[in-house]
């Protein structure tokens, strides 16, 4: 591929999404091939390149052999191309013939076919050619014969001054070795998985080579809309990570939940990518919203892209977290996409939200969650490929991703083995519940935070009337990488040590030989107030045998106490 021809004048596919991977279109009178199962698109694809361009004032020619007229104007109409109204502005001609009129003579003069073409090109300046399908030529001879017969055909419609865009059926898996693939300058594969249940159809497509010219690799997915046909090219920004030499280089976003940024050395690295990942119900949805709702307040826009859950259930959850929801949803500050997985294609919705994320200078956006994303792709490889795109995407922009996932159990001495796609957030926040002197409590850790200090301490979080905040530390926690966690709270144990500490205190002084006896009597006044105090402090936090036993003496009745 060489890169004299990159500044080479371009054709355009006239397909959003495909002149990027092709490097800005078709080269003129380069033959393409789009090949690929049936039902892959292959016919819409390549009437939609000689459509558009027929639209653009550019005619073309489409050789087909298999749909009859009404068929082509049906099918064509569906995408609101009115076939007729162009072949009577002679800006497309069709023709209908046999694979043997290709092969017939194919690179000499008396090519009827071939003459009828040429003659119309003459006429009005035809660009492009399309013939559909050259699949049967190869069953009308062997060997060499069809390579040579078929290959100097094209050559004759490049000596005319066409584009010739060929369509080829595969069945089953793809022959690189077929005769099509190796005539031809450029070709583009087509897949099609019909979906299944709770899983939408997906189609894609790959070029293969391109001769003259560099192209984007790899495979990209592709929808069909009552527009046509629109592919959301795969292709990644070189970006810098969000982090750099020191801290000043690195700037913060505050996350809405007061006492999380001191765990997070200040906040969330603008332009990062956030994992809050833990068991059903310890608020990961909850704090990914107050995140939105800060950035809100600061008018930052934000935008949530969010899986079986509707607008209005979306805003009941969010009211009184900060900022009126319905305000900011007509401001155009909080915007919110559905995805229904098994009903929406996944690519096409996260396309749409980088649409919006430029467009409208958003800088935070939060996924809820990756599970239903995973679903709804039918592969972790097909969520890894579709969150590296899009956290890129979202990265060069400047923009801060909360991506929720939500854990079945937390098992083993590292949580974050339970965690998936780990590699893929620069920040792992952690929630998740544990016992507490025989209590229930919801806690939050910080498992990863790239270019921040972090002490992964497990600090408790609670949802107070304004929304959630980081409240009590724990002493004396066991147990917790297995699940079980126990421990207390931090403000308990101070309260159980500070009549001890008196009591040390005081026992010391009253050893000195040199106090007089009225202040050693206060001294030991003072030891047994402490330890009357540090027996109902112990008492209010632990079973008191001696408080049970007098209430169950107060409770018993006058027989009972005689």
């Amino acid at each position: 591929m060489a890169d004299s021809t990159i500044n080479q004048e371009r054709l355009s596919t006239g397909v959003p999404g495909l002149d990027e991977l092709l490097g800005g279109g078709l080269l003129p009178c380069r033959s393409l091939l789009l090949k690929g199962p049936p039902g892959s698109a292959k016919t819409t694809l390549g009437l939609q390149m000689l459509i558009s361009a027929a639209e653009r004032g550019e005619p073309g020619i489409f050789l087909t052999f298999e749909q009859l007229p009404e068929q082509l104007i049906a099918d064509t109409a569906g995408f609101g191309w009115d076939v007729n109204a162009l072949a009577d502005q002679q800006l497309l001609k069709v023709f209908f013939i046999t694979p043997e009129e290709i092969l017939q003579n194919p690179g000499r003069q008396d090519n009827r076919l071939a003459m009828r073409i040429e003659e119309w090109t003459q006429q009005v300046g035809a660009h492009r050619i399309l013939i559909d399908s050259i699949s049967h030529i190869p069953q009308l001879t062997t060997g060499e014969n069809v390579r040579s017969a078929f290959m100097n055909f094209i050559l004759r419609l490049k000596a005319l001054g066409l584009t010739p865009i060929l369509t080829s059926e595969y069945v089953g898996e793809r022959e690189q070795s077929d005769i099509d693939v190796y005539i031809t300058d450029s070709v583009i594969y087509l897949r099609y998985d019909r979906g299944g249940i709770g899983r939408p159809e997906a189609r894609q497509l790959e070029i293969i080579k391109t001769r003259g010219h560099k192209h984007i690799g790899g495979a990209h997915p592709m929808d069909i809309s009552s527009s046509g046909i629109t592919i959301y090219p795969h292709t990644y920004p070189d970006v810098a990570a969000p982090t750099g030499d020191s801290d000043a280089t690195i700037t913060r976003l505050e996350t809405g939940v007061p006492g999380l940024d001191d765990l997070l050395d200040g906040g969330l690295a603008e332009g990062s990518s956030v994992l809050t990942a833990g068991l059903s119900g310890t608020f990961k949805t909850t704090l990914a919203a107050q995140f939105l709702l800060a950035g809100i307040k600061d008018d930052q826009p934000g935008l949530m892209i969010a899986f079986q859950q509707d607008a209005a259930a979306l805003c009941k959850s969010m009211t009184g977290l900060g900022p009126d929801i319905s305000r900011a949803l007509d401001d155009g500050k909080l915007n919110i996409l559905e995805l229904v997985p098994g009903r929406d294609q996944a690519e096409k919705t996260f396309y749409a939200a980088a649409e919006i994320i430029e467009a409208k200078g958003i800088k935070r956006v939060v996924i809820d969650s990756a599970d239903e994303l995973t679903a709804a792709l039918g592969s972790e490889d097909e969520f890894r490929e579709t969150m590296l795109w899009f956290l890129r995407r979202l990265r060069a922009l400047g923009t801060t991703v909360i991506f929720t996932q939500r854990l079945s159990s937390v098992s083993g001495r590292n949580p974050l083995s339970d965690i998936a796609m780990t590699d893929l957030a620069d920040t792992i926040i952690f929630l998740g519940l544990v016992e507490i002197e025989s209590r229930l409590e919801k806690v939050v850790s910080v498992l990863k935070h790239r270019g921040g200090k972090t002490d992964g301490d497990l600090r408790s979080i609670c949802r107070k009337p304004h929304g959630l905040e980081i409240c009590d530390r724990f002493i004396g926690l066991s147990g917790v990488l297995e699940g079980t966690a126990m421990g207390q709270r931090k403000e308990k144990i101070e309260k159980i040590f500070q009549p001890l500490y008196f009591i040390r205190d005081f026992l010391k002084m009253a050893r000195d030989p040199s106090i007089d006896a009225d202040k050693r009597n206060r001294v030991l006044e003072n030891i047994s107030q402490q330890n009357g105090r540090l027996i109902e402090v112990m008492g209010e936090y632990f079973d008191d045998p001696k408080k049970s036993e007098s209430q169950s003496a107060d409770n018993a009745g006058p027989e009972s106490k005689a």
